[in-house]
């Protein structure tokens, strides 16, 4: 591994170069911002054995090296995170909170949550710039939302088009917009010479997959791994990594990182109005740390964000081809939040109802 930047190391000069900054005597900053606060450090991300597994990998090791509040997990969907954060905006219950750039895109248009400090946050030059979002949201893993088959069933595809190919009639996965649908929605349509502003070129041909493909709408991930297990489906816009342990589970599966490829990183936001601001930063920077990720990325199959991290031989397949990163698609966060509602109405009458 090149590149590789200690945790302890990180964290000892964040806390020195506050320490200095706040000219106490022999007293950590860390320790004297939580010496007297009643409540825990709140940490919001789905549950399951991914909230379980950010805990073992980021939580546990960067709480156990600090002295002051204990860590408590808030175990929701992010979508619901969001929510509360945007509905006690400046009074979160969260101090940080993991999820998509697409929800904190929202939140920093509402001024709900802290920028990064860069003399903290030390890591984020080594972050591939598509996984960081402003100066506010950098990711620890990179999830890849591109075209995922079945390698007996259908061929390589070279663009979401493919999904429209008559051999393919009725086994054809597409997303629920609540799921991953309204990203990807954006995604092909800017394909297809729409724009965030003008939604009907995607919604048209996602209508004429329903009505003349049959495809079926996957409503997770979950259901998306039974249906290509069961052979119902044998194309869909799916997970680099869920595709990875479909491959695990010996099913015939490959994942193609096709023009317009949805990059959904997942890593964590500091919510304004935190009593433990140094503390959330510092938090942050370990997850950046090139050791950490890489010890999730073995567990999560979806690769690293910290682009110095040198995958190991058993990693290999996890990789992101060399300028994979250029065929994602460019989106407007903040266009398509404005979009919500709206292009679900349409979602609803012209796709559900195709």
């Amino acid at each position: 591994m090149t590149g590789k930047i200690s945790r302890r190391t990180a964290l000892k000069g964040a806390a020195a170069s506050a320490w200095v900054a706040a000219g106490r005597d022999g007293v950590s900053p860390l320790r004297a911002q939580t010496a007297g606060a009643a409540r825990p450090f709140t940490w919001a991300a789905t549950g399951g054995t991914w909230g379980d597994t950010l805990k073992t990998i980021f939580v546990d090791p960067f709480f156990a090296a600090q002295s002051g509040p204990r860590p408590l997990q808030a175990a929701q969907l992010e979508s619901v995170a969001a929510a509360k954060i945007l509905a006690n905006c400046g009074s979160s219950p969260y101090d940080v909170s993991d999820g998509p750039q697409s929800d904190y895109a929202m939140l920093n248009g509402a001024s709900c949550i802290e920028a990064y400090d860069p003399s903290i946050i030390t890591s984020l030059p080594d972050i591939f710039d598509e996984a960081k979002e402003g100066d506010y949201y950098a990711a620890f893993n990179i999830l890849l939302f591109g075209m995922t088959w079945n390698t007996k069933e259908a061929s390589k595809p070279t663009s979401f088009n493919d999904l429209g190919l008559a051999k393919y009639k009725g086994k054809v996965g597409i997303p629920a917009y609540g799921w991953y649908g309204m990203t990807w929605l954006h995604a092909l349509n800017k394909q297809l010479g729409g724009s965030e502003d003008d939604i009907t070129p995607g919604l048209s041909a996602v209508a004429e997959l329903v009505k003349k493909n049959g495809a079926i709408i996957v409503e997770n991930a979950d259901h998306g791994t039974r249906l290509m297990d069961s052979g119902e489906i044998v194309i869909m816009p799916y997970w680099n990594g869920r595709t990875v342990r479909l491959q695990e589970a010996n099913i015939p599966a490959a994942f193609e990182l096709v023009p317009g490829t949805v990059l959904v990183g997942s890593g964590y936001s500091i919510m304004k109005g935190t009593p433990y601001p140094k503390l959330a930063q510092a938090f942050v920077q370990s997850t950046l740390d090139a050791e950490r990720q890489l010890a999730f990325s073995q567990w999560s199959k979806y690769p690293p964000a910290n682009k110095k991290i040198k995958l190991p031989p058993a990693l290999e397949n996890i990789a992101i081809p060399a300028g994979g990163l250029e065929k994602t698609a460019k989106l407007d966060w903040k266009k398509i939040n404005e979009y919500r509602s709206p292009y679900l109405e349409r979602w609803n009458k012209e796709v559900l109802n195709a």
